[in-house]
């Protein structure tokens, strides 16, 4: 474990060059910001927040938060975003919008890509007006919990997420978000022991807070804010990314292993899979996880209804040309006639199922124990008959066993 330990730590350390380089990117992104603001005559603050400021992030991690932190409540977040732009603009930096609750800007120097943020300012205890407002008060949170050893194990306990494949609380991954890692190492005091407890927790029977609360929610993993009592920091954490945490934290105290901190990808099985291929909408990120994942959702229904046996599915995506819905199927093809068991001889909706079948190209109705039943000819054979029928003939594309993706490879971190 110590050997192991030692590895991560340096697998999750930036170079002294990465973190003078974040260090300078940041203040130069602050300088300008503070720029835009003191040009504007709005009476609001600008600070770095995020891992940035509590280097806190990941080698490799090109992404710096700013946020104007808004005095004045008649001030909106969308008015802050409009004079930002048209002051990017004219110093020619690069820049796009973005939507969470309200807009917010991209700036893109030296390589970094640096989130602008408006929000409002409020103390502890005191109800947001935006999402984004407890973002300052949670950086004061942190960095009076955190030391120096502490933040290196937020980066390795980060890195130990992102190998396998739960951290972000974007919906794309329902996983761990920066800031809950974070609260995780801040409670419990290190890696280790965070590993350590993980092992023994049990999905909606988890609950971690920093002070007496009275709050309830109904989740997998319940991390009280510190900062807002009404908030689980833990909200976006989906039941398969807790439970995935889980078992990684079991088989990694049983056998600890460098394959935990060095993400690769595992060997290729060649199963049937049905590929659903749709152009990328020109929509924010959140809105076509969502979107897909409840497609996908409904596809996997349909399919299930059409007969065909779903070992597993998932979407997949480059957020730019693509979205895919992948099935990982028993077959890609059925045979053209199935069993369809009926209710029990003895109900009166035999009846109805006799009489339903009487007269149609079936095997029986027969009896087989204490059930009615009938073979029968299926609606459609083929696995894309089965999604044209459901989505229509246009606007995507099926590909059938072409896939080999993370949904048909071998698990390469669990040891």
């Amino acid at each position: 474990m110590i050997e192991v330990l030692k590895e991560a730590y340096k697998l999750a350390t930036p170079s002294e060059e990465e973190e003078q380089k974040v260090r300078e990117v940041a203040h130069r992104a602050k300088t300008l910001v503070g720029e835009a603001v003191r040009v504007s005559g709005v009476d609001a603050g600008v600070d770095v927040y995020g891992s940035a400021a509590r280097s806190t992030w990941l080698p490799g991690q090109r992404d710096v938060d700013v946020f104007v932190v808004i005095n004045n409540r008649d001030v909106k977040p969308e008015e802050v975003v409009g004079f930002l732009t048209r002051f990017f603009t004219e110093r020619g930096v690069s820049w796009v919008m973005r939507y969470a609750q309200h807009p917010y800007l991209t700036l893109f120097l030296e390589g970094y890509e640096v989130d602008v943020v408006p929000c409002y300012k409020i103390e502890f205890g005191e109800r947001p007006i935006t999402a984004a407002d407890r973002s300052p008060l949670h950086h004061k949170f942190l960095v009076g919990r955190l030391n120096e050893e502490q933040r290196r194990d937020v980066r390795v306990l980060k890195l130990f997420l992102k190998t396998i494949g739960v951290y972000g609380a974007e919906i794309k991954m329902e996983g761990f978000s920066g800031y809950l890692t974070e609260l995780l190492v801040a409670y419990h005091g290190s890696f280790l022991n965070v590993i350590n407890a993980a092992a023994r927790w049990r999905p909606y029977r988890t609950f971690i807070a920093f002070s007496e609360v009275k709050t309830r929610f109904k989740a997998p993993l319940v991390v009280v804010d510190p900062v807002d009592p009404n908030r689980n920091a833990a909200a976006a954490v989906s039941l398969t990314s807790m439970s995935t945490f889980i078992l990684a934290a079991r088989r990694f105290l049983k056998r600890p292993s460098l394959s935990y901190f060095q993400p690769q990808p595992g060997a290729f099985l060649r199963l049937n899979t049905v590929e659903v291929v749709f152009p990328y909408p020109n929509e924010p990120p959140d809105t076509v996880w969502g979107r897909f994942k409840r497609a996908g959702r409904a596809l996997y229904k349909w399919l299930r209804e059409c007969g065909f046996k779903v070992l597993r599915w998932g979407a997949e995506s480059d957020e730019k040309t693509y979205v895919s819905l992948i099935y990982v199927l028993e077959q890609v093809e059925l045979a053209p006639y199935m069993l369809h068991r009926g209710p029990p001889a003895y109900d009166d909706a035999a009846d109805a199922f006799v009489e339903k079948y009487v007269n149609e190209e079936v095997v029986g109705p027969f009896v087989q124990g204490s059930r009615v039943y009938v073979i029968k000819r299926r609606r459609y054979t083929d696995v894309s008959d089965c999604i044209r029928a459901r989505l229509g003939r246009g606007g995507y594309e099926i590909r059938i066993n072409t896939y080999d993706g993370d949904l048909v490879r071998k698990n390469p971190w669990i040891t």
